[in-house]
């Protein structure tokens, strides 16, 4: 798989970068500020770090969505602005963050949903239960994997949504959350975002799971 990783810099993405576990996928690491369209080239799986500049963002946004609309997987990680430039997303609203949930073992109203989706053989309960930054509307057939109850803005299941897998905005795969793994793994708290973080990867980068479309499967095939 060739990986890369879009990043702003801060401490906590250098770090993350720095750990051996997300080394040995050997990612390309493209660093926001002077990211240009051809450091995407060639990429099966992009991941968009957590909280980076949005104005930096959605001027990269044209050239990091050419991973997706190529038939690769571009990972959308949270607290990041995703109006105006996220393909198929309906809606977006912040959230109250509940930063101890993982501590005391109260119900955080975090749901699991699909259980059936290959995604859930990658990522555990703890990797999605821990806390989120907003709620999200996927678009109209998009999978939702993860929503909450304990909002009150809409259907649950397609109003309060934290993650999901999108196969039908682009000719590839968007995985989009509204939880910052990348934040607290570098951070070194919260074990349940370390495991989103590592899930995530071997989700995409596992041989069989790191998905293209059909279409371009059939392209790229001898």
């Amino acid at each position: 798989m060739n990986l890369g990783i879009l990043h702003g810099g801060s401490f906590h993405q250098l770090a993350a970068l720095r750990d051996p576990a997300v080394r040995a996928w050997r990612p390309r690491e493209i660093y926001l500020p002077d990211a240009h369209e051809a450091d995407f080239d060639g990429l099966d799986t992009l991941v968009v770090s957590d909280r980076l500049h949005p104005l930096l963002l959605a001027r990269t946004a044209p050239a990091l969505l050419r991973v997706a609309h190529a038939g690769g997987t571009v990972v959308v990680l949270g607290e990041n602005t995703l109006t105006g430039w996220l393909p198929g997303l309906r809606g977006a609203l912040p959230a109250e963050t509940n930063f101890w949930w993982w501590r005391t073992g109260e119900d955080s109203g975090v749901r699991r949903t699909h259980e059936d989706h290959e995604a859930w053989e990658f990522l555990s309960t703890r990797a999605v239960r821990w806390h989120y930054h907003g709620l999200l509307e996927p678009p109209e057939g998009a999978t939702a994997l993860v929503h909450t109850v304990r909002e009150n803005e809409g259907d649950p299941e397609r109003q309060q949504v934290l993650l999901y897998e999108d196969r039908v905005s682009t000719a590839g795969r968007l995985i989009v959350t509204t939880m910052d793994p990348v934040y607290h793994h570098g951070s070194r708290f919260m074990p349940g975002a370390t495991e989103l973080l590592y899930g995530l990867l071997r989700w995409t980068g596992t041989p069989g799971h790191a998905w293209r479309s059909p279409a371009v499967a059939a392209r790229l095939s001898p």
